[in-house]
């Protein structure tokens, strides 16, 4: 392993390298919340040498250190992901990303970028919608009353993203959200937990109100596992309008599925190689 500090507007990010620095394909792994790099560290394990592997900490988490908490759009997060990518030493060619939960949110938001297209050569994507595409699935079921009950569904599982938002009550959902997890899922730090919380009050609504139309230029495979305790399976309904090169897998498993289930992980990464 090799690392190595990228410095952005307002924070200096920690990347980590594996694997063979020689391998034909490159691949970028992008975490979620309340999570660090480590979360990938049986998917790293299953992969091996078989390809170049980069993972790095989000601002604000593990050994990245952010200047100001606040400072996490998903706009801005999106930025730190392509300085990462200018940063790998000796590349060539584009990059395949790998992204889960909020990981995943922040690289939709890259991948409606120009610049996707000649950066990244494909996106998995595993636990975590495009904002754009949530909001517009939204509005288009909310409309159709027969469609309600999908809507009640989905909101009875972002329970805790309301919650974020309630001063008094917000600092208790990490240990709510713990309480109903598994043994098999990665233990947050406290920090990391806060984190999580400035994530939410700082994009979610904002992002379901109002935005630009999804789009992403790169093939993408979408995992949706079918025992995520946070979002529905059916939000991947739509996504061939605007994604060109699309493959959606359901998993039986729940929201941390790379986690715990990193021989089948690595499996559909590779097959996006």
């Amino acid at each position: 392993m090799s690392t190595w500090t990228v410095r952005v507007p307002g924070a200096d990010i920690a990347a980590f390298e594996y694997g063979n620095p020689n391998a034909a394909s490159t691949v970028l792994l992008v975490h979620g919340y309340p999570d660090d790099h480590h979360m990938f560290d049986p998917l790293i394990a299953e992969l091996g040498d078989s390809v170049r592997i980069v993972a790095y900490d989000t601002r604000g988490s593990g050994a990245s250190v952010a200047d100001d908490r606040r400072d996490n759009s998903i706009e801005r997060l999106a930025e730190d992901a392509y300085a990462v990518v200018e940063s790998i030493r000796g590349l060539t060619g584009k990059v395949h990303v790998f992204a889960h939960d909020w990981g995943s949110l922040q690289m939709w938001e890259a991948m409606s970028s120009p610049r996707a297209t000649t950066t990244f050569a494909s996106y998995t994507s595993v636990s975590g919608p495009s904002l754009d595409h949530l909001r517009q699935v939204s509005r288009a079921r909310m409309v159709r009353p027969t469609r309600w009950w999908s809507v009640a569904a989905q909101l009875s599982r972002s329970w805790y993203v309301f919650a974020f938002h309630v001063p008094l009550l917000s600092r208790h959902v990490p240990t709510l959200l713990a309480a109903f997890g598994s043994e098999d899922e990665p233990t947050p730090t406290e920090a990391d937990q806060q984190r999580g919380i400035a994530l939410y009050r700082r994009n979610l609504l904002r992002r379901l109100i109002s935005g630009p139309e999804p789009r992403c230029g790169v093939s993408a495979t979408v995992v949706a596992p079918t025992r995520d305790r946070m979002l529905s399976p059916n939000l991947t309904e739509g996504l061939s309008d605007w994604i060109p090169t699309l493959r959606v897998i359901e998993v039986d498993a729940g929201h941390w599925w790379p986690y715990t289930h990193p021989k089948d992980a690595a499996a559909v990464l590779m097959s996006s190689l």
